[in-house]
């Protein structure tokens, strides 16, 4: 049995449910109680499901598997390792493969330093506080509650709609790729990583990339006669900030931007007395829909051989793929014209009250997978500030978890009926 979290409401005491000027009554709310959403909510935060515990994202898994199953929404689970399950829930149309699915991750990042415990949520003016809130269980919280208010309105669906909680977001995107190697795919996604409920149509790739310098070692006090390698790396490091920099500046997309280069660490060298033999510079390169995993290989080799040949030494470049999605953390782009684009558009202006146009997603996503590895055409939509994810007072507006709700229940009725 799971862990029940108490925090008790009256009814529509957050009043989500009543028409706020400009803004449509939430209809999700005549199947599913503002009371339920929170519950659901908070017991969601309750369960720990990250990479430093040995239940890992499994007891998530059960929780969300015995309301489905409550709800008499079809389910299953498969294991990729152990305690690290992936689950699908759907509800089958006339026509039974996937037309729309929600996707998303089911673990969180630990809770590290928070402000106050991470993993016992609590309510403060509309505000729910707790690891993951964020990031992203308002979101998972939304979903399913969208595929539970379907059940009980009883929708008779002409295509079929999916829930598929996926595991390692957080670190390598396992559970997405898994879906990707099965198969399990949709010609509709909708992640739901934190976006303030604005429609992300657009995000760029992450590349890690190792460039390593090997020149020779002899005693400090004869440094001439060795090749040092820090010399090297520095050389390098400073060529990528003068020169390689302002070249990616210059390259725009239309709705992300430049792309940017980052050198986030170098290791090298033994003692201060030892003209140093090796020297690595690890870097994040962040690229856009118009650049290519080629190109940008191509382009920092470029400046690696360059340092290399000052000091008479040797490089090598290497993709650090041990830390990152084994399939490419690329990037994603879908046409602003593009029917799932336009229904999620109109139908968060018309619950928000605003209309605003598709905006690009700062992180990356699950979206990079699905976009350039199956044919699937994904939108980024959900609940809670991208600038609270992983913080350490991390929190979500109920407000926002309702609304995202509904509009995923939309969603559903404007795409599979």
């Amino acid at each position: 049995m799971f862990k029940h979290i108490d925090i008790k409401l009256k009814p529509d005491a957050l009043g989500y449910s009543k028409k706020q000027e400009g803004v449509s009554i939430l209809e999700i709310t005549k199947f599913t109680s503002e009371n339920e959403i929170i519950n659901i909510m908070t017991e969601l935060i309750s369960i720990e499901g990250h990479k430093n515990i040995e239940q890992k994202e499994s007891k998530i898994v059960e929780y969300i598997k015995d309301i489905f199953e409550k709800n008499d929404i079809n389910v299953e689970c498969d294991e990729i390792e152990k305690n690290r399950p992936n689950i699908l829930g759907k509800i089958f149309g006339e026509n039974e493969s996937i037309h729309l699915m929600f996707n998303g991750h089911t673990d969180t990042v630990p809770g590290f330093t928070m402000k106050y415990d991470p993993f016992i949520p609590f309510i403060n003016n509309g505000i729910i506080y707790g690891r993951g809130t964020a990031d992203m269980k308002g979101g998972l919280t939304a979903m399913i509650t969208a595929m539970i208010a379907v059940k009980r309105k009883g929708l008779h669906l002409k295509k079929t709609v999916a829930f598929a909680g996926v595991i390692d977001e957080e670190e390598r995107s396992k559970g997405t790729e898994y879906l990707i190697k099965k198969n399990i795919t949709s010609d509709y996604v909708v992640i739901g990583e934190p976006t303030s409920l604005k429609v992300c149509t657009a995000h760029k790739g992450m590349e890690w990339i190792e460039v390593s310098f090997i020149g020779s070692a002899t005693h400090g006090s004869r440094p001439r006669e060795g090749k040092n390698a820090i010399y090297m790396a520095s050389e390098f490091c400073r060529m990528i900030y003068k020169e390689l920099e302002p070249i990616i500046e210059k390259r725009k997309h239309e709705l992300l931007g430049c792309g940017s280069i980052n050198v986030g660490c170098i290791k090298g060298g033994d003692d201060p007395n030892i003209v140093p033999d090796k020297c690595s510079v690890q870097i994040d390169r962040r690229w856009l829909p118009n650049e290519t995993l080629e190109s940008i290989y191509k382009e920092i080799e470029g400046y690696a051989i360059k340092a290399a040949e000052i000091f008479k030494g040797q490089y090598s470049i290497r993709a650090m793929r041990e830390f990152t999605a084994s399939m490419i953390n690329a990037p994603y782009s879908i046409g602003q014209d593009h029917e799932l684009v336009v229904a999620a558009l109109d139908i968060a202006a018309d619950i928000t009250g605003k209309k605003l146009p598709a905006t690009d997603f700062p992180a990356w996503s699950d979206a990079g997978l699905l976009s350039n590895h199956t044919n699937s055409k994904c939108i980024i939509l959900g609940p809670g500030s991208i600038t609270q994810a992983h913080a350490n007072d991390e929190f979500c507006s109920i407000d926002e978890i309702l609304k995202a709700s509904e509009i995923y229940f939309r969603l559903i009725k404007k795409l599979c009926l």
